[in-house]
């Protein structure tokens, strides 16, 4: 009987490239192993983890980023094939992107969590005819979700991960892991062997990864959640707790939201589908010494206090430039400046008037990418008047309205307001504000003359404010009875798709 060769080793020889066996001695078996097993573990399932575990409120497009970095990173080219679970047996084998389509579509943009076992991994090192050496990782691949009509799955199997390598003779080091092709296959061969605890201890020593940390932070918030707990509502990470969101804030809250998903009787929810008896899981992270400090908090919204602070340092920082991550946003110092002039300018004082204002993407870690529409509700305790205004990332300052008013009857409850103008996500991108003033008398006209400290003028459909935030505040909020003044604002992150 002939041997039944895998997918992958059948499509190399049928592209003209044979395996046979090349001898390794022990230790550069194992170091080639660890650097296969990294390569899938960091670079390609912690960046499939954010393509199949992202927010349904994103369109495709903005994941465009994200397919090209985990191609970049982990594979050969965009053209590698892989096993795809969700297309027929007879034509099971598609591109890296075409599988994030699909599997997206197959759960309706809903989360879906990838999971490998690394702990009973095996490998196996060959070499094609040519001389081109390459390692097989076996793995057991589970994939579960549920599906457009709500519906469970799961997916279980045996998972073969061709990796090719280069070994550099000069440097007299192993270098250049790529993934060449995932396949489905029944079992590993009889030469594929498996590295010891002792040698994945060490290999755990020698260098931390972002999953390790987030698995330990998780282990201890599951230690420590209420026995009544069901619901958890997880935020978005961000520098020193700046609030925009960059590739490591995607990046943890994939790989941390797959952790959470896996506690017993827990939902994990985005912040746009918040409920008020969802307890909150929010945190920060910024660099300490040469390691990078990620804290993390479980804090309960009801009685505003936190259950439980949990803290890591065990990431160096060296790690980000491995994964091409910036641990800052762009224009970080600028981000602080516009929010320390718009606290500046928050009143202290309690008004009888409240007002508060969410968009469809919620009001906490909103984010919105190019060419997504702006839609805005607003709620106020009595009929008044309204103001909004929107500060975009390079400081320009937007009357979205200047006159809106909440109606006797449409009292405690969201009204839509809708623009002259739609409001459309668009270059420069960053952090952003949404700004509402409210006051039951009429507001005081705003200055149209040019002038040093402060006018307004139009703009492509769009009313802008020429002058310093602090004259724009003081302008905004003038009422003709110099009544009091409720406010509100909502912090946005806006992207764009390239």
């Amino acid at each position: 009987m002939k041997p039944v060769l895998s997918a992958i080793t059948a499509l190399l020889m049928l592209a003209g490239f044979p395996v046979r066996a090349q001898s390794y001695t022990q230790s550069e078996r194992v170091m080639i192993a660890e650097n296969a097993r990294r390569l899938v573990k960091d670079k390609y399932l912690a960046n499939l983890e954010i393509l199949t575990h992202y927010e349904a409120n994103q369109p495709f497009e903005a994941l465009q980023n994200h397919i090209r970095g985990l191609v970049r990173d982990a594979f050969r080219s965009r053209e590698v094939l892989v096993y795809n679970e969700f297309r027929n047996p007879a034509n099971a084998y598609t591109t890296i992107e075409e599988y994030v389509k699909d599997c997206r579509i197959f759960a309706g943009g809903k989360p879906v969590v990838n999971t490998m076992d690394f702990g009973k991994a095996r490998y196996d090192i060959q070499q094609t005819k040519d001389g081109q050496p390459f390692i097989n990782l076996y793995l057991s691949k589970q994939l579960q979700g549920t599906d457009k009509q709500g519906r469970p799955f799961q997916f279980q199997y045996l998972a073969e991960v061709r990796v090719m390598f280069v070994f550099d003779r000069q440097l007299s080091i192993y270098r250049d892991f790529r993934i060449a092709g995932i396949s489905k296959t029944d079992k590993w061969p009889a030469t594929a062997f498996t590295a010891t605890a002792a040698d994945t201890e060490q290999a755990a020593s020698e260098q931390k990864d972002l999953l390790t940390v987030l698995a330990s932070l998780a282990n201890h918030l599951k230690e420590n959640l209420p026995a009544n707990a069901q619901q958890i509502t997880l935020e978005m990470f961000t520098y020193k707790g700046c609030g925009v969101n960059n590739a490591l804030s995607d990046r943890i809250f994939a790989t941390f939201g797959s952790l959470l998903q896996k506690i017993p009787s827990i939902e994990v929810l985005s912040p746009a589908q918040h409920t008020e008896r969802s307890l909150l899981v929010r945190g920060s992270y910024q660099e300490d010494l040469n390691n990078l400090l990620i804290v993390a908090e479980l804090y309960n919204p009801h009685t505003n206090q936190v259950l439980k602070q949990l803290t890591n340092t065990d990431l160096p920082l060296a790690w980000l430039g491995q994964q091409n991550l910036k641990l800052k946003p762009d224009n970080y110092q600028q981000i602080v400046a516009i929010r320390d002039t718009i606290q500046q300018k928050i009143s202290s004082e309690r008004t009888t008037l409240s007002v508060a204002i969410r968009t469809d993407r919620g009001r906490t870690n909103v984010e919105y990418w190019e060419g997504s529409q702006l839609l805005v509700e607003a709620k106020a305790n009595r009929p008044c008047h309204l103001r909004l205004v929107y500060l975009l990332a390079d400081g320009t300052k937007t009357l979205l309205e200047n006159d809106f008013e909440i109606k006797p009857g449409q009292e405690n409850q969201y009204v839509r307001i809708s623009p002259d103008v739609p409001f459309v996500c668009s270059a420069p991108f960053g952090m952003e504000y949404l700004l509402v003033y409210a006051a039951e008398d009429a507001f005081c006209s705003l200055p149209t003359k040019p002038n040093s400290e402060l006018y307004v003028r139009t703009d492509n459909g769009y009313t802008i404010f020429v002058g310093s935030m602090l004259n724009m505040i003081e302008a905004v909020t003038c009422t003709k009875n110099r009544k009091e003044v409720a406010e509100d604002r909502i912090q946005i992150t806006t992207r764009g798709l390239r």
